[in-house]
């Protein structure tokens, strides 16, 4: 530990107890690194109560925890050893079943992170616990800063910039006109564009423009799309009967089993799932139970007195809310079997994610992306190729990411659209111009707010907070709003990497294309100031693939 934070024990634990005044977290950890240099990205456990895993006193960036943080760079939170397939494990090993870390980031980087496990009641975590839990980050952050501990300091307000020009990826819309501001004959954008940034500016501070953070309850419809990935339960070992639960209706909506199900093992089921919704509130929509049987009859039935073990888990997917796996086994399952249940509910949340999403309309918001892109009363090739370009690198490194598929379509839409407020700012007289006033280029960074006005009641709020935030910044020199890392969506750090790379790369940008290996450099360059540090690097292990 460094010695300087050894002598903080105390002043740092005393902080850490608001894990139990605010959050109610029965144990909680504070990790920070290990070295001075944030670049080691080791991280080491400096003061915790109640926390007792002797193997996670120290912990690489691969580790699955700090990987979660260092990518997502947002609180979050797991409730059930089911909800994530990563972090299964150690929740597994540490006898816990609900976990909420906080990541601690500065400049870019991440310093440490909370880990906090359990809240008081076997209550499950919410987003008032993840509000709270960054406050105490944030405290965390405030104290280290006050003794100047891994080169933290307040940073002083500066006025707001104009954007630079485009050659330098670190501060300029990689969509932007070439050639640097000219002080010969100053000229602002036309009255129309003006306008146009004027209306948008008024119509997002009157929607608060902000990323939805609550899912949709499960319909008739979405039920009809998981019922079809129930039948692969009954592969597990020692599985008779398994069913899906929507929400709050006590009741089994989709059933499957091996054997006719007799009437006192439904009545062991439907006991069994008042119990659990008791414990964790849900919200729902009543269905007609239906039992099936994908792999034909036996002659022995599933009564209660063959079942042993009764497990529910929520299903958690990123869509919808409320959808609940039930599992019933005719001996108590072993090891091997709560491993399968564990690899089975991370595979079949990516796949009701995909399911839902691929039947909730992916056509018809493609089309309308397509329309917000080119208009039929309004031609612009080059825009709408850069923007293509942009959208097939930004997935493929969503993909890398491993992301979920409702994610990857997200940023892939938002991509697709991250410019189409450059339509209304006249962009058929700037784009290629030789040179440009600094008013026309100050006009033109409005761009994200025109897009995310345009965007928003089209496609929502999550692809226009990210068609919003694509030329903010890691280091707070970004804009429209200068946000900083933890505060810039996920889906609008991908997108600004991959339009710098397109503006340095393709044939069809406004200036020369570099070489891979200079584009590359660049990025590099930029990591930890523009661009996301753990997403430059998957960009760059991924090149060959993203950009093949």
């Amino acid at each position: 530990m460094i010695p300087e934070i050894k002598a903080l024990e105390a002043q740092l634990k005393e902080i850490l107890y608001g894990c139990v005044e605010h959050v109610q977290a029965t144990k909680a950890a504070l990790y920070l690194s290990s070295s001075p240099d944030l670049g080691n990205k080791t991280y080491e456990l400096v003061t915790a109560y109640q926390f007792n895993d002797a193997d996670r006193k120290v912990l690489k960036a691969s580790d699955d925890l700090v990987d979660r943080l260092a990518v997502k760079r947002n609180a979050f939170f797991v409730n059930g050893l089911g909800t994530d397939q990563r972090l299964s494990e150690i929740l597994f090993r540490q006898g816990t079943d609900r976990l909420l870390a906080a990541p601690i980031f500065s400049r870019g980087r991440l310093v440490g992170f909370i880990d906090m496990r359990d809240k008081a009641g076997k209550k499950p975590f919410d987003n008032p616990d993840v509000d709270a839990a960054r406050r105490i980050a944030d405290n965390v952050l405030s104290f280290l800063g006050s003794k100047n501990l891994f080169g933290i300091a307040p940073i002083p307000v500066m006025e707001q910039e104009r954007p630079q020009r485009a050659d330098a990826p670190a501060s300029a819309p990689s969509v932007s006109m070439p050639g640097p501001p000219t002080t010969a004959q100053p000229q602002q954008l036309s009255p129309d564009a003006m306008r146009v940034i004027a209306a948008a500016r008024e119509t997002l501070s009157k929607r608060q423009l902000a990323t939805p953070t609550a899912k949709r309850t499960l319909t008739e419809h979405d039920l009809e799309v998981v019922r079809l990935l129930l039948p692969a339960t009954l592969a597990i070992p020692g599985a008779v009967l398994a069913c899906f639960t929507a929400g709050a209706s006590r009741h089994p909506q989709s059933i499957v089993a091996i054997a006719t199900v007799t009437d006192d093992a439904m009545q062991m089921l439907q006991d069994h799932l008042r119990a659990w919704l008791r414990r964790n509130t849900s919200s729902g929509v009543l269905m007609r139970p239906e039992v099936l049987y994908p792999f034909g009859v036996q002659v022995a039935p599933v009564s209660a007195a063959g079942i042993s073990t009764i497990l529910s888990a929520p299903v958690d997917t990123p869509s919808v809310e409320g959808l609940v796996l039930t599992v019933a086994f005719e001996r108590i399952p072993e090891a091997q079997a709560q491993r399968a249940v564990q690899i089975f509910l991370g595979q079949i949340e990516k796949s009701v994610d995909a399911a839902i999403a691929a039947s909730a309309g992916r056509n018809d918001r493609q089309i309308m992306a397509e329309k917000l892109l080119e208009p039929d009363f309004q031609k612009y090739p080059d825009l709408v190729e850069h923007s293509r370009e942009v959208a097939a690198i930004a997935q493929r490194l969503a993909v890398a990411l491993d992301l979920s598929h409702a994610q990857i379509e997200t940023v892939r839409l938002a991509a697709l659209v991250h410019d189409v407020g450059m339509r209304l700012l006249d962009y058929e007289r700037l784009y290629r111009k030789p040179s440009l006033t600094a008013e026309e280029l100050h006009g033109l960074a409005e761009h994200p707010i025109v897009g995310a006005a345009l965007v928003e009641p089209v496609l929502g709020g999550e692809i226009a907070q990210a068609v919003l935030r694509h030329h903010e910044r890691v280091d707070g020199k970004g804009y429209p709003s200068r946000l900083t890392a933890a505060q810039i969506p996920l889906a609008a750090k991908i997108i600004q990497i991959a339009d710098a790379w397109v503006a340095m790369t393709s044939h069809n940008s406004y200036r020369s294309p570099i070489t891979r290996e200079e584009a590359v450099q660049r990025i590099r360059e930029g990591s930890g100031t523009q661009f996301d540090d753990a997403l430059v690097e998957r960009f760059i292990g991924a090149i060959d693939v993203i950009d093949g």
